[in-house]
């Protein structure tokens, strides 16, 4: 799928979500389908600060941070997003500079070196509010995109993905932070 039609179905469903908000009918079904749109939002944001462009989108592309970067243009970035010394020297897909959690993009380009996951159920589980198939998401955002504060993890991620969050400090405080403003109990990540 191009950038422009996957910004197009975006644009659908934000008006189609917007719309039954309006109208007091939000779907419950459509819970699921939001928080993972807005996690693909969240990333389509975090393109425009680093100041990429969509062809993250194209499953051949080379992360920017690859090339010889100059440190300006590095220093003009987020914190959370300035690229680790492993995204400039392993050569990736820039869907993985995306995220706001330098120790979550290390994780992964340590297993992407060696093909040693299913990227594909990856990003189902991450962001595939278009065609939902599982019934737990992934990740949560609350704020800013590339603030890792606002960022959750859900307990099913946990269990299936518990090597992509390894060690990510903030990542679990923020989870915590969060289910603890609902009431719930604080997640145990083990390693």
């Amino acid at each position: 799928m191009k950038p422009a039609e996957v910004l197009q179905i975006m644009a659908q469903y934000e008006a189609s979500a917007r719309n039954d908000y309006a109208l007091g009918s939000p779907r419950a079904d459509q819970l699921l389908t939001l928080i993972q749109f807005n996690v693909f939002r969240a990333l389509v944001d975090n393109t425009s600060v680093l100041g990429f462009t969509m062809d993250w989108l194209d499953e051949d592309s080379i992360s920017p941070w690859c090339a010889d970067v100059p440190e300006s243009q590095i220093r003009f970035c987020a914190t959370s997003l300035r690229p680790s010394s492993l995204q400039r020297e392993i050569s990736h897909h820039p869907w993985i500079d995306l995220f706001p959690i330098p120790q979550m993009r290390d994780n992964l380009l340590r297993r992407y070196e060696d093909e040693d996951f299913d990227e594909m159920a990856l990003c189902n589980d991450l962001v595939d509010f278009y065609d939902v198939s599982n019934d737990e998401t992934g990740l949560i955002v609350w704020t800013n995109p590339w603030d890792s504060s606002g960022w959750e993890v859900s307990e099913t991620f946990l269990r299936k993905w518990h090597w992509v969050v390894a060690g990510c400090d903030d990542l679990f405080q923020s989870t915590n932070y969060w289910r603890g403003i609902r009431g719930e109990e604080p997640l145990v990540f083990g390693t």
